[in-house]
């Protein structure tokens, strides 16, 4: 073939020969570019089957773009031969760089992000490898990991070498082909292969590159395969990290469920990993502060005694507003932490504080920072403060939730995060533990991510019975704890799960909000997915409370801040149109628990109102008449100071609103004045101060 063209491809030197065909150094005549060229054996020409799913395959990987994903530039049939022509590669195998003794830690960390990146990219576009090994990644000099041959080689069969053995599985109606070492026991029982499949070869991959060895062997077909499907793999000691031993081992769970469901879980472990050993690398003896960012260019509002504040966390940064206790006109301050997601807001009153407590999600990653200027300066650290230990193997993603600890334990907040997990803290913000008791559950593997991802959203505190927690997991479920967190068990009887065969399981609910009313602690309210609960014995049993909804589709339940009958939701029409039901935005209440619901929309937008109202973007005041406020996905901010009976639009044009909280300011020394506006007013009349000074005990 030396010499000869196909297409106008001109091959000039021979690379390497596999069991698929021949690769070839060749140069584009057109392009005036080096290409690799593939040449395909007779037999896999031959068989037309194969062919034709070599072609659909190829025009597939070749809408693949990422810098880790080698190139398919065409795919050709001229004078009888069949031939791919691809990105070239100048760089070496994984299995040559591994082959004697396997290479450091810190490379194969580096590596396998790479193609755990690759793979991601693959599995969003519908495309699974099928033969992933390390004779199919190529290092670069320069570090950068290629990835070859996608949706090629998991059809085709072909022979190779005695290390990688090529077998082809009978599969209906069709087959499966790979490479018999990095076969998942699954392809090995005659199931079909999925993304997870790929993942037990990145495992495989991975335990090759950082040991020089595969983890399965044998002698012949059959034990190698019965090695695969029934034995552990040796454990890896030091060098290896134990974080990075957790990974692979997940990946080589012999069920797919107990595996990584998502490369990108893959992709995020490892660099949690990754960046652990590099901090740890770098100790220090000198006490770590929190630094501080003053924003001096931002527009604040002064805060004083007996102010009411708004904390609306958006898409795009947070806000403050700011009113008095009519709750009528209000200013705004911010933007605060611009471009960054603030999905959770804390306003922390305990031990004479006025701490407010944000998470931001950005390109950077998820912080966690207070104020205690009312947002005139901000904590801003050099590095999380919550982060997973290294051998969980995951990272954090976001932080969906901060809730504060009893106002007997000032220094204790918890954290709910993505992926699922709960945080806890008890000095103050400054060292968070994980609790272990929830992440180490029997039930974690096959919890499912929900829309917004694998989310612990939901923290509710028993006001009674400290040691009693429930947290809402996306898609989990309810789990409650009876001993402050070091077991949980999952309370779901009777909450339904319209998308699965068995519609009433243990766990795996998606749950989207809990409530609860610190006078009724054993009754809490539930929305779900599709279905608004009641339960009335400390979650043991949840009871349908959505009749006379016009959808019981929704995010939201909030409580009112005196009356444990008193419920408020915003409900949707679908999970398909997660829009105000006819267009028209409606707040339904009940004040019997459930039994009934009613309408509130007075003064809000009834037509082509597309609104929505995510789980904690309401919220509800303790003043009395009790006020309540939610923004948008729109950007429109809406509060009622007569308890639903009318509203009024406080702001319009914010970015998507995803959190709102409210606060009112007590006397603390430190605390500028009163307005000087209050001191020109007419005295009120006495039964207005009464009211006043009853506003302000509450």
């Amino acid at each position: 073939m030396i010499g000869k063209t196909l297409g106008h491809y001109r091959i000039d030197a021979k690379i390497g020969e596999g069991g698929m065909g021949i690769v070839y150094r060749a140069y584009d005549e057109i392009l005036h570019r080096e290409v690799a060229l593939k040449v395909l054996n007779k037999d896999i020409h031959g068989d037309l089957p194969a062919a034709r799913n070599l072609l659909q395959e190829a025009r597939a990987s070749s809408s693949l773009s990422h810098p880790n994903i080698c190139t398919i530039y065409e795919v050709g049939d001229e004078a009888g031969e069949l031939y791919i022509v691809m990105e070239l590669i100048d760089g070496k195998t994984l299995r040559a760089m591994s082959a004697e003794g396997g290479l450091a830690p810190e490379l194969v960390l580096r590596y396998g992000a790479q193609i755990t990146s690759a793979l991601a990219r693959a599995h969003d576009r519908g495309i699974v490898h099928g033969d992933l090994k390390t004779s199919n990644v190529v290092v670069t000099s320069e570090g950068l990991v290629k990835v070859l041959d996608f949706g090629l080689a998991r059809r085709i069969g072909g022979t190779g070498d005695a290390r990688s053995r090529s077998e082809t599985l009978p599969q209906e109606p069709s087959t499966l082909s790979g490479t018999l070492e990095y076969m998942a026991p699954e392809l090995l029982r005659g199931e079909t292969g999925d993304y997870r499949s790929d993942l037990w070869a990145l495992g495989v991959v991975l335990y090759e590159a950082v040991s020089g060895r595969l983890p399965f062997q044998g002698r012949t077909t059959f034990e190698l395969s019965s090695a695969i499907m029934h034995e552990s793999p040796s454990a890896l000691g030091p060098p290896v990290w134990p974080g990075m031993w957790a990974i692979i081992q997940r990946c080589l769970a012999k069920e797919p469920i107990q595996r990584y469901q998502r490369a990108a879980e893959v992709q995020a472990a490892l660099e949690a990993v990754q960046s652990g050993a590099i901090i740890a690398a770098k100790p220090s003896d000198q006490p770590q502060q929190p630094r501080i960012t003053v924003l001096h260019s931002v527009q604040h509002v002064p805060v004083r005694k007996g102010d009411f504040l708004l904390l609306v966390g958006t898409t795009k940064g947070a806000f403050i507003f700011r009113s008095n206790a009519q709750r009528k006109r209000f200013d705004v301050g911010g933007p605060y932490f611009h471009g960054h997601n603030v999905y959770s807001l804390a306003y922390d009153k305990r031990a004479a504080r006025h701490r407010i407590w944000a998470s931001t999600q950005s390109y950077w990653g998820t912080m966690l920072r207070s104020s205690d200027d009312f947002g005139k300066s901000w904590t801003n650290p050099e590095q999380g403060p919550i982060r997973f230990p290294p051998d969980t193997g995951v990272s954090l993603k976001n932080i969906w939730q901060i809730a504060l600890g009893a106002p007997e334990e000032p220094n204790v907040l918890y954290c709910g995060v993505e992926p699922a997990a709960l945080f806890k803290t008890e000095d103050g913000g400054e060292s968070w533990s994980l609790m272990r008791g929830l992440f180490d559950h029997p039930h974690r593997p096959r919890w499912m991510p929900g829309n917004g991802g694998l989310a612990l959203h939901t923290i509710v505190l028993d006001p009674i019975n400290r040691s009693r927690m429930y947290v809402g997991i996306s898609a989990g479920g309810v789990y409650r704890t009876a001993d402050a967190g070091l077991t949980w068990t999952a309370q779901n009887r009777g909450i339904r799960v319209t998308y699965q065969p068995d519609q009433y399981p243990e766990f795996g609910q998606c749950v989207h909000k809990i409530a609860l009313h610190p006078d009724r602690p054993e009754r809490l309210f539930l929305q779900s997915h599709w279905g608004i609960y009641r339960s009335d014995d400390c979650a043991e049993s949840w009871t349908d409370i959505g009749s006379g909804l016009p959808s019981d589709f929704g995010f939201p339940v909030v409580m009112h801040p005196r009356n444990p009958d008193y419920v408020y939701i915003v409900p949707v029409e679908s999970d398909i149109f997660r829009c105000a039901c006819d267009g028209r935005l409606r707040v339904y209440r009940t004040r019997n628990a459930g039994e009934s619901w009613e309408p509130l929309a007075r003064n809000l937008p009834q037509k082509r109102a597309y609104e929505t109202v995510l789980r904690d973007a309401m919220t509800a005041d303790s003043l009395d008449p009790a006020g309540l406020y939610f923004g948008t996905r729109s950007g429109q901010l809406f509060g009622s100071s007569d308890e639903g009976r009318t509203w009024q639009r406080i702001h319009e044009g914010l970015p998507s609103v995803v959190c709102v909280r409210c606060a009112v300011v007590e006397d603390t020394p430190g605390l500028i004045k009163p307005h000087p506006h209050t001191r020109k007013r007419s005295p009120p009349p006495l039964d207005t101060k009464r009211k006043q000074t009853r506003r302000r005990k509450n």
